[in-house]
């Protein structure tokens, strides 16, 4: 079993210096460091402050790495609708759906099991339920903002277009495109 960190015993505010002085110093300097800590009243040494050092950075690596990742997946694939938070609700409800199912048609299971089983899973389902309401109004809040900001689009661009002598068809066929709206040729 590896030894106890130091890191563990540190206050909150020795530990979030000690945190900052590693990022600042580029996970470098670590004789410094231990001085520095002494200078604090903590007593350590090189390599266990190399150590969380190094914790620290694969932490905050991982982190960034994720993040950009994350970034990287939003805009390659917008989701402005949260399609994919909707979809993974969706598939949840449909596993617990099927767990509820085979737990009905279980005969001999324990009654008093079963019923924390059903308690349980009524709890998750209820979370999920509210999870699906949050997405959905969430989602149509944002189709409503998106709405709004076409139609402005839209009466802003009229406004521009009837002063600049634009014909009633061509205006027509800029405003359904602004609104998103399939024109018949």
């Amino acid at each position: 079993m590896p030894r106890r960190s130091f890191v563990v015993d540190l206050s909150a505010g020795d530990k979030a210096w000690l945190d900052q002085e590693l990022i600042s110093g580029g996970f470098q300097g670590y004789d410094d460091l231990v001085e520095k800590l002494q200078g604090r009243g903590v007593n350590s040494s090189t390599s266990a402050v190399h150590r969380y050092g190094q914790q620290l950075q694969r932490k905050i690596d991982a982190i960034k790495s994720s993040t950009e990742a994350a970034k990287a997946i939003a805009s390659a694939a917008p989701d402005d609708a949260d399609a994919r938070s909707a979809a993974v609700i969706s598939m949840v409800q449909s596993d617990m759906f099927d767990v509820l199912m085979a737990l009905q048609e279980s005969e001999d299971a324990d009654p008093g099991k079963r019923v924390k089983l059903i308690s349980n899973a009524a709890r998750a389902i209820s979370d999920l339920s509210r999870a699906s309401v949050n997405q959905k109004r969430w989602a149509a809040e944002v189709n409503a903002k998106l709405n709004a900001a076409k139609q402005a689009a839209a009466d802003q661009a009229e406004t521009i277009a009837r002063r600049n002598g634009l014909s009633d068809e061509d205006w027509g066929a800029i405003r359904a495109h602004i609104l998103g709206i399939e024109v018949q040729a």
